[in-house]
């Protein structure tokens, strides 16, 4: 077979002519060319194919356009390509085939027709002759004839890239991402997954191969563009008052897809000259009063309008009037006071408070606090002065009353007696300490003095408020018999410290307790008995016995002096069973 100057492909494969049908939406009024408008492919042999590329434009600025369907009109004429239906952005294009497939040694001609979703068609002239069945010609290299297009999309998109070639059939196809293989890109089209602007600026080229050589494209360029996010407004601008003569401002905020722009408007009415993010009114006069301000912010993608501000403009300045005066104080020498004030009247104010008369150097706020203060500063009358452009108004005397400071800890008892305690046991009395005074008082240590005497619950550096409480335990643990005394002393920063508490005890000798228990035997065969006790009536009980016993008495020696305690028995079998428990029995330990 002759190969002419014509890109075409000549296979050995034959494939049936199809009708490719698509459906979706698009938007009206959109430009789509078409190339090339008509198609010849010359004498073709029966039996063989060969293809031609079609390529179409969106060439509409501003408008996606969607293409729902190509039709052929021959069956000898069939068409593929990418998946229909398919939208295209503003500029880009989309690659697609139609093949020549003769049956008979006759004269064809049909067309190739472009559906857009608005009803609107572009259409291809095909042409070509079927000739005889020649042989295969030998293997020709592969020769790009339609390189693959450049594309630009928005972010979260696809991308479609195609190429046509000639040479001898089979061809092999692989895609390549800026000079890496794409695994799985291994035919003459290749989509790519949902691009992020991380891919903008990457460059598609694809390799043809077959038995006699190779050939690479061009280097197709992907641009991805963010989406375009209709403007919202974040900040709306705020209301404002001002005096007449004065000037108001206004300002809005707002996020989307730039360039966006402004536009500021009075009552309804745009403001000419008003088409930045913020807007100064000329001075105001009172006709302005309640005058409404909005802004409407817009880009490519749609607009939106701001809240309405309210202008207040006022006629006449406003002298200052107290509305809350500042309110006389009590404090504890050291302490600070606070006095404040609120006044209405028109902005600027300045405030100058004074004491006794004076004026206090940086006091110029609407609250003063003072310094720590002494009983000296007792009874000082503090006022403030408010003032504008309008005139001045002084506020009423708020009097400081300053008392001294008592730092006062107080014992609950100044003596504990701890009574008779056994050798090597211990006995324990609890002292409550309470700061009496007016000011905080800080505990630095506790020290005990006498034999078997010690005392815990409060650490060094304890602070006590007024009214504090806390609690010391005490204990004797007595290591030999006879009377003992001692001392426990609590020393902090109270006028009063230290303060010491008188303790007192008796140590007594150990005396040995016990009670013994006799019962009944059993009646049936037992193989012992099992002792319990509890200091509650009626339990529960606790087993005394690790193991049965076989005699019918148990002596308790764990018992304590001024205790009662209740025990009862039971019968075990040599298997191991246990009787039900014996009648209850009391003991008090003297």
């Amino acid at each position: 077979m002759h190969i002419t100057a014509k890109s075409r492909i000549s296979v050995k494969t034959i494939t049936a002519a199809a009708t490719i049908l698509f459906a979706f939406t698009s938007v009206a009024h959109a430009n789509m060319r078409v190339r090339p408008t008509a198609i010849n492919f010359g004498a073709d042999a029966l039996g063989s194919k060969s293809s031609h590329t079609v390529i179409l434009t969106n060439e509409n600025s501003r408008r996606r356009i969607t293409i729902s369907s190509a039709i052929t009109t021959a069956p000898q004429f069939t068409y593929s390509g990418p998946a229909l239906p398919v939208t295209l952005n503003p500029g880009q294009s989309l690659a697609g085939f139609v093949t020549f497939s003769p049956t008979s040694a006759v004269a064809y001609s049909g067309s190739l027709k472009f559906k857009q979703a608005n009803g609107t068609t572009e259409s291809v002239a095909l042409s070509g002759d079927g000739g005889s069945s020649t042989p295969a010609p030998s293997a020709i290299a592969p020769s790009i004839s339609t390189q693959p297009l450049s594309a630009s999309i928005l972010a979260g998109q696809t991308a479609t890239f195609n190429i046509a070639a000639t040479g001898t059939s089979p061809m092999t196809y692989q895609w390549s991402k800026n000079g890496a293989a794409i695994s799985g890109a291994t035919s003459s089209s290749y989509t790519t997954p949902a691009e992020t602007t991380a891919d903008n600026n990457s460059k598609f080229t694809v390799a043809v191969s077959n038995s006699a050589g190779s050939a690479t494209s061009n280097a197709a360029m992907l641009t991805v563009t963010s989406p375009f996010v209709a403007p919202s407004i974040t900040t709306q601008p705020a209301s404002q008052t001002v005096i007449a003569g004065k000037t108001a401002s206004f300002a809005v905020a707002a996020t989307g897809t730039s360039p966006m722009t402004y536009q500021w408007s009075k009552n309804g009415a745009a403001i000419s000259g008003a088409t930045s993010s913020s807007y100064t009114t000329p001075a105001e006069t009172a006709a302005d009063n309640n005058s409404k301000f909005t802004v409407a912010v817009s880009n490519t993608a749609g607009n939106s309008t701001s809240n309405a501000a309210v202008l207040t403009v006022t006629s006449a300045t406003v002298a200052p009037a107290i509305t809350a005066q500042p309110a006389s104080q009590s404090v504890i020498a050291g302490k600070t006071a606070s006095f404040s004030v609120t006044a209405t009247g028109t902005s600027p104010m300045t405030y100058q408070w004074s004491k006794n008369g004076a004026a206090i150097s940086g006091a110029t706020s609407a609250t003063y606090t003072t310094p720590a203060e002494t009983t000296a500063d007792n009874s000082a009358k503090f006022t403030v002065a408010v003032s504008n452009s309008a005139g001045s108004a002084t506020s009423s005397a708020a009097v400081l009353t300053v008392t001294a400071s008592t730092l006062l800890l107080n014992s609950s008892s100044s003596s504990v007696s701890f009574g008779s305690v056994n050798v090597s046991s211990s006995g324990t009395q609890n002292i409550t300490l309470t700061n009496a005074g007016n000011s905080t008082v800080t505990i630095s240590n506790v020290t005990v003095s006498g034999a078997g005497f010690n005392a815990s619950g409060i650490s060094s550096g304890l602070i006590l408020t007024p009214g504090q409480t806390a609690t010391l335990t005490a204990t004797f643990s007595p290591s030999a018999a006879g009377s003992a005394s001692g001392s426990v002393s609590v020393a902090s920063n109270a006028t009063n410290s230290p303060d010491a508490i008188a303790l007192s005890g008796t140590g007594v000798a150990a005396v040995s307790h016990s009670v013994s228990l006799t019962w009944t035997p059993s009646t049936s065969t037992v193989m012992g008995y099992n002792t319990y006790t509890s200091t509650v009536s009626g339990g529960p009980y606790t087993k005394l016995t690790s193991a049965p016993v076989s005699t019918s008495s148990y002596t308790d020696s764990s018992v304590v002096a001024g205790q009662t305690y209740f025990f009862v028995v039971t019968s075990v079998t040599s298997s191991n069973v246990e009787s039900a428990y014996s009648a209850e029995v009391s003991a008090l330990v003297p």
